[in-house]
């Protein structure tokens, strides 16, 4: 029992995601004073009524987009039609920014061609007198390589380039990106900074001249083109915000970290007090990719992790590269959670170890997870001294009741129980010790696991399980099931 005891007490899930709003929820507070996410329409969520016009030939996928199935589709864009969205925004527009002032423009995108030239993802530029300012992908027209892919930030002022800094490094990989542009409105270019998935990128300056002249105009802000339909964006584009601050690094990590459809956890991660964890990660893609990982101890707050010094770290992966990190049995128990956004291309999976002497060191493998829903089914096996148990956590900022049925091989139910938790709270325990379920010793079928309270669907569940028999570990993974299956 004192084995089982241990486990349990390891078996850590705290608030690792928040609901599939989150992004949103988190970009809002932040004061946006445009928003358009692009969900099957082209209207403006800040609430100061910016509401834009589509294009004739804007589409929306049937794909899932960059926040996963709680979004509606991605706007397709495509230079073969007009699909640019237009937003009035005149001389008294806040939009109307002048090249003093502080400014963020943010987007998600996933290009699909790289058209030679350039692809503007959001811009306020007036083509008749080539004034204006624009986040866009330089394909070649301002520095970057044929199809070069390179994330920038320009400023004209009268077809004069004044501002023009860009990445160093390609996003024309075919994945979802939640790029960034920042300018604090010191009138230099060492005052802007680039983000691609929540991570600053290395850039470069082309031109550093913001006070050759003005970049103000009468000119519509637009969304995939300029108003006369040029350097037209090839692939999606979601999510557009625009802000007249410059966001903060950890402003720009917490929104990419607040996409559910795109983040993973590892939902135990302990080290000293005979414990050893590791996360893996392996780029199979041909760009290199670069991973956010963050560590966060069971009480919510960051968890320092000793081999990366620190409670957060940003991998970087060449193409076939891999990477660890490795936190081992040293010390007394520290236990918490990991959560890592991983790019399309990048694979990943968890190891915990425990160590207990003269015993022989049993190894359990996760694979890392995504947001739970509403809704989590496990298949357990409690016969032949096996006892499983299960981390059962709330992801959601909403206090959250949730019911667990179980039932044994034939369907028929032996069991109920339900626990409350608070936002973003968790219980780990073994599943036959909590009220209603004893009757899970001896038998095997399936637990499902459902949010009850709120009604609304803002509650949320995700589950991590363990099964143990003396010095055996095993992980049990867990699924999500649509609200009409249930």
């Amino acid at each position: 029992m004192m084995r089982i005891a241990q486990m349990v007490l390891a078996l850590s899930v705290a608030p690792l995601l928040v609901a599939q709003t989150q992004f949103s929820t988190d970009l809002l507070a932040m004061r946006p004073i445009g928003y358009w996410p692009l969900h099957g329409n082209a209207n403006d969520a800040s609430g100061h009524g910016a509401a834009g016009t589509p294009g004739s030939n804007l589409t929306f996928a049937g794909a899932v987009g960059p926040l996963g199935s709680g979004a509606a589709p991605a706007a397709v864009f495509d230079s073969a039609g007009p699909s640019y969205v237009t937003i009035p925004a005149p001389s008294s527009s806040a939009l109307n920014l002048d090249a003093l002032h502080p400014m963020t423009i943010l987007a998600w995108i996933r290009t699909i061609r790289q058209t030679p030239g350039d692809m503007i993802v959001a811009a306020k530029f007036d083509p008749q007198t080539a004034t204006g300012w624009g986040l866009l992908v330089d394909n070649g027209s301002l520095g970057a390589p044929q199809a070069g892919g390179r994330l920038a930030l320009v400023f004209v002022s009268g077809d004069n380039l004044t501002l023009s800094v860009e990445s160093t490094i390609s996003l024309n990989d075919g994945g979802w990106h939640l790029v960034a542009a920042t300018y604090d409105g010191s009138g230099k270019a060492s005052g802007v900074r680039l983000y691609s998935d929540g991570v600053p990128l290395a850039m470069t300056t082309v031109v550093d001249d913001i006070g050759a002249g003005p970049i103000q105009s009468s000119a519509p802000f637009t969304i995939g083109g300029v108003p006369d339909g040029d350097d037209a964006f090839e692939g999606n584009v979601n999510e557009v915000a625009v802000f007249s601050t410059a966001l903060t690094p950890e402003q720009n990590l917490q929104l990419m970290l607040g996409a559910p459809g795109l983040r993973r956890i590892l939902g135990q991660f302990a080290f000293g007090g005979g414990w050893t964890s590791a996360i893996y990660f392996s780029n199979t893609s041909t760009a290199a990719l670069t991973i956010p990982v963050s560590f966060t101890g069971d009480d919510g707050k960051p968890m320092t992790v000793p081999s990366i010094g620190g409670s957060s770290q940003a991998i970087t992966l060449q193409p076939g590269a891999s990477a660890v990190i490795e936190a081992p049995n040293v010390g007394s128990l520290v236990q918490g959670y990991v959560m890592a956004y991983l790019p399309v291309g990048i694979t990943g999976y968890g190891v915990f170890r425990q160590s207990t002497p003269g015993a022989a060191d049993q190894e359990a493998v996760v694979q890392l997870a995504g947001v739970g829903g509403q809704f989590q089914i496990m298949v357990y096996d409690d016969r032949n001294s096996l006892i499983s148990a299960a981390a059962i956590v709330n992801p959601s900022p909403v206090a959250t009741t949730v019911g667990i049925t179980a039932t044994d091989e034939t369907g028929t139910v032996i069991g109920t129980a339900s626990v409350d938790l608070p936002p973003f709270g968790k219980l780990a325990t073994a599943l036959r010790s909590l009220p209603g379920l004893a009757q899970m010793a001896g038998n095997r079928g399936t637990v499902h696991f459902a949010v009850t309270k709120p009604t609304n669907f803002t509650g949320s569940v995700s589950v991590l399980g363990l099964r143990f028999n003396g010095t055996a570990i095993t992980s049990i993974p867990a699924g999500g099931k649509a609200r009409g299956d249930f």
